[in-house]
């Protein structure tokens, strides 16, 4: 009896650019916890964060300019 296969679909790699960032340790405390409860890597998390937050900001003149 020959074995099953194990099919594996080609995926076009997506275009990535790599950073360094820092942030507070208040933040990358909810940034593990958010990880840990939905299973999705820190990299996905924050590029949904990054995503929202680039369609959704709004800019605002500095009102403390003298």
């Amino acid at each position: 009896m020959a074995k099953p296969r194990l099919v594996l679909e080609k995926k076009a790699p997506e275009p990535r650019v790599s950073r360094l960032i820092s942030i507070n340790t208040d933040l990358y405390n909810q940034l593990m916890d958010i990880k840990h409860e939905t299973g999705l890597t820190v990299t996905a998390v924050v590029n949904k964060f990054i995503a929202y937050g680039v369609k959704n900001v709004e800019i605002e003149d500095n009102k403390n300019d003298d």
